[in-house]
C-alpha cells in the first residue's frame, strides 16, 4: 500500500483529539484557581501540563491535516487563511477587552496590562498572564509552513535531519530563550508534527486498541497524581525540576510521555471514546480557545462576587460553569462567524499576492480564476 492510499484511509476528523483538547483546557482552568483567591484545585505546575498539551496538539493538526497535501498557491492561501482566522479574532478581542478592563478597574484586574503591554500583545509579542503562549504557537505556524515546503518540494532528507538537530539545540540551550519563542517550546511542536506522519503512515495500525487505553488510563492516573500531589512526593518532584515555579515544558522525558498519550488517543479504543469522544467533551473542545482565554478574569470575578457568601467549592463551580458558557457564547456567537466572514477573503487575499509575486519573479502564470477554490473547510484545527 503506498503512502497516498494510506493518507486517503486516515479520516479528517479523530474524534479523541477534540475531548483532549477539553481535559487540556481544564486543566489550566483548575491551575488558576488557587491564583486568583480561591480554593486550589490543582497546583500551576498542572497548567503546565495542560499548554504542553495544546502545543503538542497544534503540531499534531498542522502535521496530520496539511503535511500530506500537495504544496501550491491555493493550500497555501487555504493554511494562512485558517490559521489567521482561527487565532487572530478572539485573541485580539479578548487583549482589546483586557486593555479596557485594566482602564477601568486598575491593577487589581487580574488581567491587568498597561499601554506597551497592549502593544506588544497587539503585535503577538508579549508575555502578559495567559496570552504568552499565543506568540510560540503563531511562530510555529511560520516555521511549520517553511518544514511543509521543505517536504513538498523533496528535501525530506534535508529537512527532517535539520528538524532534528535543532529540536535537539534547542533543548540544549532552552534556557537562554524567551518562553515567549519558538525555540523554547520547538521540541514539543515537533513532536506533534511527528506523530502525525505517522498516523497518516499508518504506523496506529499496529498498536492494539487495549494497549492504546491502557496507555490512555495510565497517563491520566499518573498525570492527576502528580497535579494532587499524591505521587512523587515533593522531594522527588523537586529534584527533577517539577517544583511549582519551574517550566515542565523543557523535561524531555515528561514531553515524550505526552507524546505517548497523544499518539494513544488516536487509536480508536473504548476507554478513550468513553472519556475524551463523548459530546460534552468534544463540545467542550470546541470552545477550548475561549475558555482558554477568557476564563480567568470569570472566575476571579465569580469569586469576588460570591466567595463571601458561598463555599468555596459551590464557588469554583459555578465559576468553571460561566466560563463554559462564555466560551460557548463567544464560540458561537464570535468565533466561528468571524471565523466563517474571514476565511474565504483571506484565502483570496493571499492567492491573489502568491500569484502577483511569483508573475513578477517570472516563476509561474496564474490558474485560471474558476479553478481555484478561495476557502477551506478545516476540521479539527487546534
Amino acid at each position: 500500500m503506498t503512502t497516498s492510499e494510506v493518507d486517503k484511509k486516515q479520516p479528517n476528523i479523530i474524534p479523541q483529539l477534540d475531548g483532549l483538547r477539553a481535559f487540556a483546557a481544564l486543566l489550566v482552568v483548575g491551575s488558576h484557581t488557587g491564583q486568583i483567591g480561591l480554593p486550589l484545585i490543582f497546583p500551576s505546575l498542572t497548567g503546565g501540563f495542560g499548554v504542553l498539551l495544546f502545543f503538542m496538539l497544534s503540531g499534531f493538526l498542522m502535521g496530520y491535516l496539511y503535511l500530506h497535501k500537495p504544496l501550491d498557491a491555493p493550500s497555501v492561501a487555504h493554511y494562512v487563511a485558517a490559521r489567521v482566522a482561527r487565532i487572530a479574532p478572539i485573541y485580539l478581542l479578548a487583549v482589546t477587552l483586557a486593555y479596557i478592563a485594566s482602564a477601568l478597574l486598575g491593577p487589581q484586574f487580574v488581567y491587568y496590562i498597561n499601554g506597551r503591554d497592549f502593544i506588544r500583545l497587539l503585535a503577538f509579542s508579549g508575555s502578559s498572564h495567559i496570552f504568552w503562549s499565543i506568540p510560540p504557537e503563531v511562530q510555529f505556524y511560520v516555521a511549520f509552513a517553511a518544514f511543509w515546503y521543505a517536504v513538498r518540494r523533496g528535501y525530506a532528507g534535508l529537512a527532517v535531519p535539520a528538524v532534528i538537530l535543532l529540536a535537539g539545540v534547542t533543548m540544549l540551550f532552552r534556557p537562554i530563550f524567551p518562553g515567549i519563542s519558538l525555540p523554547s517550546h520547538f521540541h514539543i511542536f515537533f513532536l506533534g508534527v511527528t506523530l502525525a506522519v505517522m498516523v497518516r503512515s499508518g504506523v496506529t495500525a499496529i498498536i492494539s486498541a487495549k494497549i492504546a487505553a491502557f496507555i490512555q488510563a495510565v497517563s491520566i492516573i499518573a498525570l492527576l497524581m502528580a497535579s494532587l500531589r499524591i505521587w512523587p512526593n515533593k522531594e522527588f518532584i523537586e529534584s527533577i525540576g517539577w517544583d511549582d515555579n519551574a517550566v515542565v515544558y523543557g523535561n524531555i522525558g515528561l514531553v515524550i510521555c505526552f507524546g505517548a498519550f497523544l499518539l494513544a488517543s488516536t487509536v480508536p479504543n473504548r476507554f478513550g471514546s468513553a472519556i475524551f469522544a463523548n459530546k460534552p467533551m468534544r463540545r467542550i473542545g470546541g470552545y477550548s480557545f475561549s475558555l482558554y482565554l477568557l476564563h480567568e478574569p470569570i472566575l476571579a470575578g465569580t469569586g469576588y462576587l460570591t466567595s463571601d457568601v458561598l463555599p468555596g467549592s459551590i464557588v469554583i463551580a459555578i465559576g468553571i460553569l460561566l466560563s463554559l458558557v462564555v466560551a460557548a457564547i463567544s464560540f458561537h456567537w464570535f468565533e466561528r462567524p468571524v471565523q466563517d466572514a474571514l476565511r474565504a477573503p483571506i484565502a483570496k487575499l493571499v492567492y491573489a499576492i502568491i500569484v502577483r509575486v511569483k508573475l513578477a519573479l517570472g516563476w509561474a502564470q496564474p490558474a485560471p480564476a474558476h479553478l481555484v477554490e478561495p476557502a477551506v473547510k478545516v476540521v479539527s484545527t487546534p
